[in-house]
């Protein structure tokens, strides 16, 4: 057996290792208010919920100012009392009450922290005011231009959520759109001048492509 002798000590350094994964962090405590309403919503009916608590909008402003509705549960930094509210929605009268639940727990590896962050995540993306395709997200505004080949490329990107050693990271990829400038008519013309005016080839190329329009005001 060899033996390798070490005349000096061996000295650990840390490694810093650049990654597209960021963490969350949310500075203000979030409250939680369980949503009981009589008579009961089915589980099912998800979108009736959320149309009787259309009811009380204004008076969840007042109370609660920021607020994010789920199913069957609010969240917010603000705290309230139990509220109860009655309110007729198509000739039924509906009790609403909400009832405080404490802290959400964002440390904890559950479901729920990471859905409500998920969530809240989006709403966030949703006011860059980019263009969804998917889970992407692309800037139309600021493309880069091929006119030679009749390209545009969108920058954008696709973000999602996970939850590691009681932290949600954030992991966000680049991503981009290539568009095409050319009309569906020249496309047509192409494929005609292509395939000899064969109408079977020409239809198998069309389906299942996507069409981009521009919206033009006539005001």
């Amino acid at each position: 057996m060899e033996v390798i002798e070490i005349d000096k000590p061996i000295v650990l350094r840390k490694t810093l290792i650049k990654t597209n994964y960021f963490r969350f962090r949310c500075h203000i405590p979030i409250l939680k208010y369980k949503v009981n309403v009589e008579p009961t919503i089915p589980s099912n009916q998800v979108g009736l919920f959320f149309k009787i608590l259309n009811q009380i909008r204004p008076d969840l402003d007042k109370i609660l100012g920021t607020y994010q509705p789920l199913p069957f549960v609010i969240y917010s930094p603000n705290q309230c009392d139990e509220t109860v509210f009655v309110r007729d929605y198509e000739n039924v009268s509906y009790s609403i009450k909400i009832e405080p639940l404490g802290i959400l727990d964002l440390s904890q590896e559950d479901k729920e922290g990471l859905g409500f962050m998920g969530r809240f995540f989006k709403i966030l993306q949703s006011s860059l005011r980019l263009k969804q395709i998917g889970r992407r997200y692309f800037n139309p505004e600021n493309p880069t231009e091929f006119p030679q080949w009749k390209l545009s490329i969108w920058p954008g990107f696709m973000t999602s959520l996970t939850q590691h050693q009681r932290h949600i990271l954030i992991n966000i990829d680049t991503s981009c759109k290539v568009v095409r400038e050319t009309t569906i008519y020249e496309y047509i013309e192409n494929l005609m001048s292509k395939y000899k005016g064969d109408q079977d080839k020409i239809k198998d190329e069309l389906i299942g492509i996507s069409v981009m329009t521009r919206y033009n005001s006539l005001y």
